[in-house]
């Protein structure tokens, strides 16, 4: 009889903490235990809390320690997770007022992954940037973006979808999702859920609970329907009104009972039932019948897990139980295969309403396709909610807009807002009333909570002011007059959301199996349903436990079997019925199959195992044994008492019940209410035992193997149970078991030494003594194990199953020579095998084993008594060899090993272990050497064998542990791999051969561990060991480490250059400057002199910030727990040493801008991929004050996109108080992280900030004119390239304004307003004027005339009176002119650049501004932009013909008239313009040429020294053309830090005096950060949104004080961002992930030509749509090439996403920064390629000389890197000896070579010949030895070289990765030793009849014979003893004798060799028996 273990209490943290919440006065919690398992299993429908439990395993068999439980227990408004004796975690729900229904873990998809379904919109995935019309380039993703939608931080950087798991926790109205970051979600509740159970493959299903005309219906309500107005009196009037209008719909559709959530920002699908035919396995399914949804008479039994895909449904009006497979069919728009619902007018949308009737549709067969889903507005079918339908908005506009996110209940009513709140919050779904009926099933269920931001919420309150309210609050608002507010609200918005369709089924299609009449009604709680005997999803027993309080407890067992036909399909049948008080599924006896554990009506236990064969099973009677100390302190600890309850001993005492089965573990329950948690676990942790029981249960039949397993069971429960899993006393029990039931007498072993002392102390004088021996002996005599034929069940195996077990032990024993770590264990086998074979006459096994194991064979002689068969051992000529088999698999094709699966003769059954592989090492050696014999290129045999490693989830560690001479073969093909790896491998595959670089390529260039892209593992979480923790820590830390940010000094090398700028863009130190006094003037003048020079320095270092901010651009990361420090701006100045400190006088109103803009500059600095920042960071930084400087911090979070973590409900604040820097940093930080999105929420908030789009009779705004004009602007940007006709037409009209009510001094920023509304106009039209004109082009292009030539004339503004009020052009023309050029980029339209043309002639020229004239030049160059080149010729064609002749040479002409002057430097600047903005980012040598040429002369124009009128003019002119082409020049050159333009800037920096202004300042400093944007590692773009905001920004407006807004906004100054491009192309070492140096060659396509560039990374490259390829030019580094030709190459959406290259040095160089010329490398220093003889066999003592060791350790130090190497070389550093040379030569040679990884091979060869090796040793040197000789010259020494990647494939002599020389060498050394007894042995062995035993021999001896058989490759002794007695029967020669035996010899070798071969004749020609032993053997036998 078996017996459990009692592992203590069954009550968990959970119960207890509930106890203690309920207990009442006594405060006796303990004693209610037994209440919990009675009232939650017999009475569930009033249970007083919820539980689930569940395994966590932590380890790969299974098994599970004490915390591998974890817990779910719910009550009240409390929900306790723990895991062990432990509370995880504790989650309260008092805020929310509402009980917990159910808690459930759920696997959901992660990460971004899930809210791309949530709001699509159509949109293209964001997966690849679309840059394909242009518009935006392949970095701009902003485009796919929509705000407010929930954004969750996903858990890998990988795009493929990935689970994770999470706690959802379901209240009445609403869910909450719990996952592993830390993150929450909440999900409204369409109705109430009655259970919910996690779904294999990710999501949830619900089962709805029922309302109650549906428990009417059914005849479950407690109150009939004739009863309620009885009722009626003891109800409000609420409730009341429901029952009446429940009466009233009693006839109202049947909603679906079944849901289903596919992610938290989904909606609830509802599950369906059909047909389905297929989908099983990989395949996918049909569906083949009409569906329609389950009833809701129906309540779900079972949901088994993956992969079983059953369903088990119980239907209480039929009462039939129903057997449904769930099949994943995607809910695809054109499969007809959706529920068609019947029309409800309660639930139907007006326009429904109000339509025609549609025809009915004709019936049609069910094959053919089925009729559409009608898409009713409600989500799931009829709604619940009458009423709410009644209240709600005539014309639909609650339902027509899908919420954004919900913001679930609140506890207090709505309280009146504004606008911009509204703007905020979207039209909410409708919330629940006070009865869970009153919630639409049509509102959108989402909504989400970060839980950073929130943590507290349950304690500290929530934010009622952002919450959506209950209608039927307690100031008792109507629902109507909230209905009215919402639409009120509605009203302020510009424009609706589309129309959501939702009613759509789920991915789950139910298809009926089969069902069965339950014979007896009962209720749903009285029917339990499990598994058992689950080997496979083809084959399970499906177990239902039904409970009747009349006619008992029966268990209902059903086979579910899969039949294999055409269309395969589940058949149940019933297997039986047993009487029994309660059943459950236990993992007892067999690995990750269920038992089951009956409790019969007696009262008796038993373990029902395969077939339903039981063994007695029963509980120890002390339940406390051993575990009452534990008890005690666990009770203390949680303060409980008791009571010695636990401490009674009561044999007595019935089992009532078996509840909570986990694992092996299950509670039991006495019937005077304590509950005991107990284990089952029977398994086998003894690795040996358990593969050779696994190989037993495939050969013997099942009864024999039952009785082998229980009476194996019960033999090992006599142990104790420390002893019950050691190895040695596992072992021990197993091989007596089968020697005892195969009936072979096994002499009692010998005493052991602490058995002599036991003797000894019962006969010792010593009373102490005597009784410790007496209590020991009588403690080992009851737990000893049985010998002899002694047997605990009695029953025995049959003589026939003798043969079959001795193959399959020998079959395993083959196996374990596979694996060199358990070479220990095959010795304890082979001493069964061998009394195996010598009990059933077996001789020849027995020899075969005494040639590789002489040590292990044992003197038991055959008995004739017994006859046993041996017929199946005949169907061999020999005993299977592995290594033979393996060998033969080098040349030919073979035939299958025997092993158990390729034998389906012999073992004919299906294993009841499951599907088990005991020799999974002797399969997956087989299959890998298959390929070595294949007919195909080594290349080619080598990628498929490393696919086939990897594919079976092997890695280096596992060949590792292959002995060597097995091994050494594959590491050759992996190296074959190394140098010409495939290109369509994954990651893993290039890992395994050690190109690691291009598995990071393979996965997307994330740096993070393969590992956690792995399959899906959809158990529970999984606790990790200590050893797990802590090497994660150190992975930790030596990847904070090793990632550290490419640092400035790489990127530029030595040079300052980097500390030049910094010095000069520094704003926060103190300046200090010497300054020479004015001679003879007074104290006072100096001072008043110096004031002025101190002002002067200040204004500069105003105009510092706006530069800073490009050169910081990306360069730091941030904390998410530390506060963002804005560095103040130091304005004072130390005028010369020991002077006082001066301090600027400036207006305060002056530095406002500046201090904004400092904001912009500390916001960009922070890297747009810096990870962390999030809604909650952003709010933590905020000012308790509103400043200028958080302002602009917004602003630069909104230009590199962080602020789409903002959440709408943080955003409100922030511009509730309308402070303008603020409100204008956060409009257009929106605007930027959204642009070209067109999202609709963002919009809303930007109209809310325009007069123009708000609507006719709203309240008037007051928002100031910067910040309409900055809102107009981000308009532009949401909307840029879309071409929306509304938002063009109202930016255009905005142009002209010139007053605007309520907002005062407009009039003074009607130039500034005018050219927001022409650029937000130009973006919105960017690019997409077309090549031809419409009508609305046409009118568009009226009205631009109109602002940038004027107004009409006088005469025709006469004839129509009615037109508008004239427009100054002098104002809106500049804006209208860029916006023409934006409207028409790239366009090519003449006619439209003719609108704009050049004065040809003085006259007309006088008709123009000359500023304008810039700007119609650029206009011109931006829709002529293919005509655009960096050529001096191009710019002097825009030049009229009259300037071109007065300027020859552009050298300036001191007659020439003004206006010809300042003409001439404006087209000249514009012309710059456009080149600088074509060519930015090029680095273009002739476009910097040519600029560098104007920079010249405009530089001398603008430093004239006449103070003329004219002059000052002309000056001015010159010198706003100057800051014009500096920027121009700098955006050319943007990120390279050329050196010609830094001294040209350094000097203007400099600069003082006339005409230089704060504008020209900040346009310089401008110019500088951009030459070194991101320190150098960003550059800019030219897609055409990166062309329209860079003409923002540079727009030359350059203003005279820092305070200035009235011609142009200078927030716009920093729109640069959205055009900078990460271009800079930066190599990394895979190994350690440092930033090298490394040679790249790119391949560029300029226009149809291809050229090739050089360059050395870091460096900033072409844009990646010019580059074809990026090759590694290093011999420094394995080979790699990037293709980047193909638009949709992963190579090129790789390197956009990282700019990385991750390469691998090779092992024999140093990286260029430590060895820049190659002197250090190992082949220079040690000559390794020519110094070391590689023919050299390591062992002899003529040893090449070989360098000190010194140089050795210091070689290694210096090339490897590796920890174990480098201790090597220290270790055997200080002598001379063999072993020490042999070391240092091996390292050399293997990092010379790189193959560092066969040191431990040559270690392990070498320290064979030192350990005088095993016979197995010299079996594996042969193998190698065989490789070497017979099959590497011929395959593998000339084989191609490359890298797989484009290089070539010279053909070239390889190394072997072993010595040759060094392996025969080794095999000889070996072999020459002998015994001194040595021929007396062989002369025994070849004479007599019998194996000789190791007891008979010796050690010694034994080995001595063995090697002397090896070696002259005697044959077996069947064999040899046949051939003995032919040569003593014949008269013949001995020469003629001798060559006859060999010959015989020889055909028998290739027999049994050829024996394995498919193709018959191929031999490796290794010879035969030696002719010395042959010559030997004849001796003896003639004598």
């Amino acid at each position: 009889m078996l017996e459990a273990t009692v592992l203590g209490s069954a009550s968990t943290p959970g119960q207890l903490l509930y106890s203690r919440s309920d207990a009442g006065p006594s405060r006796e919690p303990l004693s209610r235990f037994h209440s919990f398992f009675q009232d939650q299993h017999q009475h569930e429908s009033h249970r007083p809390l919820g539980r689930t439990l569940q395994s966590i395993e932590n380890d790969d068999d299974g098994t599970n320690d004490e915390c591998s439980e974890e817990e779910l227990v719910w009550y009240g408004k409390s929900v306790v997770w723990s895991r062990g004796n432990e509370v995880y975690r504790r989650y309260t729900y008092e805020q929310e007022k509402e009980d917990v229904s159910k808690a459930v873990f759920v696997w959901f998809k992660s990460g971004d992954q899930n809210t791309q379904s949530y709001h699509n919109k159509g949109k293209q995935p964001i997966n690849k940037p679309n840059s394909l019309d242009g518009t935006f380039g392949p970095f701009h993703t902003s485009q796919h973006e929509n705000w407010g939608i929930p954004r969750l931080s996903p858990s890998s950087g990988s795009n493929r979808p990935r689970l994770e798991r999470t706690l959802l926790v379901f209240l009445q109205t609403r869910a909450h999702v719990y996952f592993f970051s830390g993150e929450d979600a909440l999900i409204n509740l369409p109705f109430v859920i009655d259970d919910a159970w996690p779904i294999s493959g990710g999501g949830v299903m619900v089962q709805r609970a029922l309302e109650k005309r549906e428990l009417r219906k059914l005849g479950q309500d407690k109150i009939s329907s004739g009863s309620v107005l009885r009722g009626m009196m003891d109800q409000t009037s609420m409730t009341i009104l429901d029952d009446l209008i429940d009466l009233e719909d009693d006839n109202a559709p049947p909603a679906p009972r079944l849901y289903t959530l596919g992610n938290p920002f989904d909606e609830f699908r509802m599950v369906t039932e059909g047909k389905v035919e297929d989908g099983y396995g990989e395949k996918q399914g049909r569906i083949i019948s009409q569906i329609h949804s389950i009833s809701c008479s129906s309540s779900i039994l079972h949901i088994s897990p993956g992969p079983y895909p059953f369903i088990i449904v119980y239907d209480c009006q039929s009462n039939e139980i129903v057997f449904y497979r769930q099949t994943k069919i995607p809910d695809l728009p054109d499969l007809p295969d959706q529920p068609v619902l019947p029309f409800n007018p309660r639930t139907a949308k007006p326009e429904d309403i109000l339509r025609p009737p549609e025809p009915p549709i004709p019936q049609v067969p069910p094959r053919p396709g089925r009729p559409s889903l009608h898409r009713n507005m409600s989500s799931f079918g009829p709604t619940t909610d009458r009423r709410l339908s009644g209240i709600s908005d005539p014309l639909d506009r609650t339902q027509r807009r899908a919420p954004r996110m919900s913001r679930g209940l609140a506890q207090e009513p709505p309280i009146p807002t504004d606008d911009l709140q509204a703007a905020l919050d979207p039209i909410p779904s409708i919330p629940p009333a006070t009865t869970t009926k009153r919630k639409s099933r049509g509102m959108s269920v989402l909504s989400t909570v970060t839980s950073v931001q929130d943590a507290h919420r349950r304690t500290s309150g929530s934010n009622t002011s952002f919450m959506i309210h209950d209608l039927h609050d307690k100031q008792g608002k109507m629902g109507l007059q909230a209905v009215a507010d919402l639409d009120l609200r509605e009203t302020t918005m510009m424009m609706g959301l589309e129309r959501d369709e939702v009613g759509k089924r789920s991915d789950i299609v139910l298809s009926r199996i089969w069902s069965w009449k339950v014979p007896n009604a009962v209720e749903v709680e009285d029917i339990s349903v499990f598994l058992s005997d689950d080997h496979s999803p083809s084959s399970v027993t499906i177990n239902i436990h039904v409970i009747h309080s009349q006619h008992g407890s029966r268990l209902y067992r059903f086979d579910a079997r899969l039949r294999s036909t055409h269309y395969p399909d589940y058949a149940i049948t019933p297997a039986s019925v047993i009487d029994c008080l309660s059943a459950i599924p236990v993992i007892s006896t067999r690995h990750r199959i269920r038992d089951i554990l009956i409790l019969s009506p007696t009262g008796s236990l038993s373990l029902l195992t395969s077939g339903g064969r039981p063994i007695a099973f029963k509980i120890p009677s002390d339940t406390t044994e051993g575990h009452e100390d534990v008890t005690r302190k666990l009770a203390a600890s949680l303060r409980v008492a008791s009571e010695g309850r636990h401490g009674r001993m009561n044999t007595e005492r019935k089992i009532v019940k078996l509840i909570d089965a986990i694992g092996p573990r299950f509670t039991v329950i006495f019937e005077d209410g304590e509950s005991v948690r107990v284990s089952a676990d029977l398994l086998i942790k003894h690795q040996l035992t358990k593969q050779c029981i696994e190989a037993l249960s495939c050969v013997l039949p099942a009864q024999e193997f039952f009785y082998f397993k229980r009476e194996f069971l019960a033999t090992l429960q006599t142990l104790p149970n420390s002893l019950r899993n050691a190895r040695p006393e596992t072992w021990k029990v197993f091989a007596n078991t089968v020697r005892n039931m195969l009936q072979i007498d096994v002499e009692p072993p010998a005493k052991t030494p602490f058995e002599a002392v036991l003797t000894n102390g019962q006969s010792s004088s010593d009373p102490i003594a005597r009784r410790l021996a007496q209590r020991l002996c009588q403690q080992r005599s009851t737990s000893s194990h049985l010998t002899g034929a002694q047997l605990i069940c009695g029953e025995t195996l049959r003589t026939s199953d003798a043969a079959p077990v001795l193959l399959a032990l020998h079959l395993v024993a083959q196996d374990l020579r596979l694996v060199s770590t358990r070479s220990s264990e095959i010795e304890d086998l082979v001493k069964l095998i061998s009394d195996l074979a010598s009990e059933i006459g077996r001789g020849d096994w027995k020899d075969y084993w005494f040639r590789i194991l002489p040590l292990e064979m044992t003197h038991i002689k055959s008995t004739q008594e017994v006859k046993y068969d041996t017929s199946l051992l005949d169907r061999f000529d020999a005993p299977p060899d592995i290594l033979t088999y393996l060998s033969r698999q080098l040349v030919t094709r073979t035939k299958p090993f025997p092993s158990f699966s390729s034998l389906p003769l012999l073992f004919n059954q299906i294993s009841e272990l499951g599907l088990v592989n005991p020799c999974r090492q002797t399969e997956l050696l087989t299959s890998i050497y298959s390929y070595f014999s294949a007919d195909e290129t080594i290349s080619t045999k080598a990628a498929r064998i490393v696919r086939y490693i990897v594919q079976a989830g092997l890695d280096d560690k596992w060949i590792s542990d292959l002995p060597y001479g097995i091994a050494l073969p594959i590491w050759e093909m992996i190296r074959v791999c190394q140098y010409n790896p495939p290109r369509n491998w994954n990651a893993r595959m290039y890992e395994m051969v050690g190109r690691w670089d291009l598995g990071i390529r393979a996965i997307g260039g994330e740096t993070k561990n393969i590992r956690d892209d792995s399959t899906l593992d959809l158990g529970p979480e999984r606790i990790p060991t200590i050893k797990e923790l802590m090497c994660s820590d150190e992975e930790t830390t030596n990847k904070k480490k090793s990632h550290q940010p490419t640092l400035p000094h790489v990127r530029f090398g030595s040079d300052r250059r980097v500390q030049e700028v910094e010095r000069i863009m520094q704003t926060t130190r103190v300046r200090t400057l010497s300054i020479q006094d004015p001679k003879g003037a007074s104290e006072a003048d100096i001072v008043r002199y110096h004031q002025t020079v101190v002002n002067t320095i200040a204004n500069r270092t105003l105009s510092i910030p706006v530069g800073q901010g490009m050169f910081e651009f990306g360069t730091r990361s941030t904390n998410i727990t530390d506060i963002w420090n804005i560095p103040l701006i130091e304005l004072s100045v130390k005028v010369g040493p020991g002077k006082p400190l001066l301090k600027a006088e400036i207006v305060s109103d002056s530095a406002e801008w500046p201090c904004f803009h400092n904001g912009v500059a500390a916001g960009l600095a922070i890297s747009p991929e810096c990870k962390g920042i999030d809604s909650s960071w952003i709010v933590f930084n905020r000012p308790n004050v509103l400043n200028a400087e958080h302002g602009g911090f917004l602003l630069g979070l909104g230009l590199t996109g962080h602020l789409k973590s903002l959440t709408t409900y943080h955003a409100y604040p922030l511009m509730e108080p309308r402070h303008d820097f603020t409100s204008v940093g956060l409009l257009l930080g929106l605007a930027c992280s959204y642009a070209g999105s067109e999202d609709l929420l963002v919009t809303k908030v930007l109209s809310l900030h325009t007069h123009a789009l708000l609507p006719m009779g709203s309240m008037e705004l007051n928002a100031s004119p910067i910040i309409q004009s900055s809102a107009l602007v981000g308009l532009g940007l949401v909307y840029a390239g879309s071409k929306n006709l509304r938002m063009a037409e109202v930016a255009l009209n905005e142009v002209g304004r010139k007053e605007m009510v309520n907002v005062d001094g407009f009039a003074d920023y009607q130039e500034s307003y005018s050219f927001s509304a022409a650029m937000a106009f130009g973006l919105i039209m960017l690019g997409r004027g077309g090549k031809t004109t419409s009508e609305v082009d046409r009118r568009m292009l009226t009205q631009l005339r109109r602002c940038i030539i004027g107004d009409i004339s006088v005469t025709q503004a006469s004839k129509n009176r009615n037109t508008a009020s004239n427009i100054d052009n002098n104002l809106t023309g500049p804006g209208a002119t860029l916006a023409l050029g934006l409207m028409y980029l790239k366009t090519g339209r003449k006619d439209i650049a003719d609108m704009i043309s050049i004065p040809q002639t003085t006259f007309d020229l006088d008709q123009v501004r000359p500023d304008l004239l810039l700007l119609r030049i650029f206009a011109r160059s931006l829709i002529l932009w293919d005509e655009i080149t960096p050529t001096m010729g191009w710019i002097e064609d825009q030049l009229p013909s009259f300037i071109r002749s007065a300027n020859k040479g552009h050298k300036r002409n001191n007659n020439m008239e003004l206006a010809t002057e300042l003409a001439y430097l404006n087209i000249v600047s514009g012309a710059c313009f456009a080149i600088g903005i074509k060519y930015a980012g090029t680095a273009t040598e002739l476009a910097h040429n040519n600029l560098m040429t104007f920079f010249g002369v405009l530089s001398r124009a603008a430093t004239g020294q006449s103070m003329t009128y004219e002059g000052r003019i002309r000056r001015t002119a010159a010198r706003q053309g100057l800051n014009v082409v500096t920027l121009a020049l700098a955006m050319v050159m943007s990120g390279t830090g050329e050196l010609s333009v830094l001294r040209r800037l350094r000097v203007s920096h400099g600069q003082e005096g006339a005409g230089v202004t704060y504008g020209s300042h900040m346009a310089m400093h401008m110019a500088l950060g951009m030459l070194f944007l991101g320190r150098g590692h960003y550059t800019l773009g030219n897609s055409n949104l990166a062309i329209a905001v860079m003409s923002i920004s540079f727009f030359p407006r350059f203003l005279n004080s820092p305070g200035d807004n009235k011609s142009y906004p200078q927030a716009f100054r920093h729109l640069w961002a959205l055009a900078v491009e990460p271009r800079c192309l930066i190599a990394k070492d895979i190994d350690t992930l440092e930033t090298v140096y490394l040679p790249v060659k790119l391949r560029l396509k300029e226009n149809t030509i291809i050229r090739q560039q050089s360059l050395i990374s870091p460096t900033l490259i072409s844009p990646f749509e010019n580059i074809v390829s990026i090759e590694v030019d290093s011999p420094r580094y394995w080979p790699i090439t990037y293709d980047l030709s193909n638009t949709n190459s992963q190579d090129k959406w790789n390197l956009i996403k990282t700019r990385t290259i991750y390469v691998k040095r090779k092992l024999g160089f140093l990286d260029y920064n430590s060895d820049p010329k190659g002197n250090r490398s190992i082949f220079v220093r040690a000559g390794s390629m020519t110094g070391i003889d590689l023919h050299y066999d390591l062992i002899s003592h003529s040893s090449p000389p070989t360098i000190n060791s010194l140089e050795a350790q210091n070689l290694i130090k210096a090339h490897s890197g590796q920890s174990n190497l480098i201790s090597l070389s220290k270790l055997f550093n200080h002598h001379s000896n063999q072993l020490d040379e042999f070391i240092r030569t091996i390292s050399l040679e293997c990092l010379s070579l790189d193959k560092p990884h066969l040191i431990s091979i040559y270690l392990s060869m070498f320290m064979t010949l030192k350990k005088d090796g095993s016979i197995e040793d010299l079996n594996q040197l042969g193998f190698m030895k065989s490789f070497y000789s017979d099959i590497y010259d011929k395959t593998f020494a000339s084989s191609g070289s490359g890298s797989g990647s484009g290089s070539s494939s010279n053909a070239e002599k390889r190394f072997a990765l072993i010595r040759p020389s060094f392996v025969s060498s080794l095999l000889r050394s070996l072999t020459s030793t002998s015994s001194e007894n040595e021929e007396s042995i062989i002369a025994s062995y070849l004479t007599e009849d019998s194996t000789p035993s190791s007891e008979e021999i010796g050690n010694k001896d034994g080995k001595s014979l063995s090697r002397w058989i090896l070696k002259n490759r005697v044959p077996p002794l069947p064999l040899l003893q046949l051939m003995r007695n032919k040569v003593r029967q014949s008269a013949i020669d001995r020469d003629v004798l001798e060559l006859k035996i060999r010959d015989v010899a020889e055909v028998y070798r290739r027999r049994i060799e050829g024996g394995y071969d498919e193709d018959q004749g191929i031999n490796l020609g290794q010879g035969g028996w030696k002719v010395e032993s042959v010559r030997q053997a004849i001796k003896l036998w003639t004598e």
